[in-house]
């Protein structure tokens, strides 16, 4: 599986609350059961301890001090966002173990039953504790945590990121999903669940792909990888590789315009490319058989 949606920290400001959505890109790649830690430095013992901010607590977990950013959380005191920091600081605290996993699961589980961000976000975790469990793996059960949270309409941050693992695993990792063209279509209705060009792209580049993984080179492929290209811009460090995608399947598919113009794309906006050689000599076979 390739899951495409790229990441990006920021700096810690005034002590102000910041709301969820401002410190998504934060813990979004937290979301792997993963090892790391730190201490905080500790005050001068005759300066009184300065209660701490969430965006203090935010900004340790984005460093990976674990601990500390687990501590902070905690002393913040008991409101949803505080509390689902403290859940995320859990699970990647090492040593990762059966019972802090429990304690996690269990903090992510009270969080999603109510209807906010914090709850979205608790949700998506619950999925993906299930997904990469370090013991007991469960991937039936992520599925239904990334259907019920898609389930809500909200389109958010969290549920656009529940689409594309939802889509990964229809495709690839389900069991008893039924044969290559059943898992086809229980992806393509997802792409109706979100506005947000980014992650429909995404969700193009993972039908396309996994169509070509079994050797599906028809105009529907070809369409989904146009649809992904479509979607970006001169800026989108994916579109040379979408580019050169889409001139191969295009070629592979008799499409010999779609291939001729992708390649000649390639050329022309990313002159200084390692692969500008082969896409140049694939070019000129484009009016021959599709070459070695």
């Amino acid at each position: 599986m390739r899951p495409t949606p790229t990441n990006r920290a920021a700096a810690a400001v005034a002590p102000a609350r910041v709301p969820c959505r401002m410190i998504l890109v934060r813990c979004i790649a937290l979301a792997a059961l993963g090892a790391g830690g730190g201490l905080a430095l500790p005050l001068p013992a005759a300066q009184p301890a300065a209660a701490p901010q969430l965006t203090d607590a935010w900004q340790a977990l984005s460093i990976g001090s674990y601990e500390d950013a687990g501590a902070q959380f905690e002393r913040t005191g008991a409101g949803r966002e505080a509390r689902l920091g403290a859940a995320i600081a859990l699970i990647n605290r090492p040593p990762v173990t059966p019972s802090s996993l429990a304690e996690a699961q269990s903090r992510f589980t009270a969080l999603a039953q109510g209807d906010d961000e914090a709850a979205h976000a608790a949700r998506y975790f619950l999925g993906r504790m299930q997904q990469l469990h370090p013991i007991a793996p469960d991937l039936p059960a992520a599925a239904r945590e990334y259907e019920t949270l898609v389930a809500t309409g909200a389109d958010d941050t969290w549920c656009r990121l529940a689409l594309v693992k939802l889509a990964i695993l229809r495709l690839t990792l389900l069991p008893g999903a039924g044969n290559p063209a059943a898992r086809f279509a229980a992806v393509e209705p997802l792409l109706a669940q979100t506005r947000d060009a980014v992650t429909r792209r995404d969700l193009h580049l993972v039908i396309a792909e996994a169509r070509m993984s079994r050797r599906v080179y028809d105009p529907v492929t070809l369409g989904h990888l146009q649809a992904a290209l479509a979607a970006t811009d001169a800026a989108d460090a994916l579109r040379p590789d979408i580019l050169v995608q889409t001139g191969r399947l295009a070629h592979l598919a008799g499409d010999r315009a779609t291939a001729r113009a992708s390649y000649a794309a390639f050329l022309r906006d990313y002159p200084k490319d390692r692969r500008c050689y082969t896409v140049n000599a694939a070019l000129t076979h484009v009016d021959g058989s599709f070459p070695p």
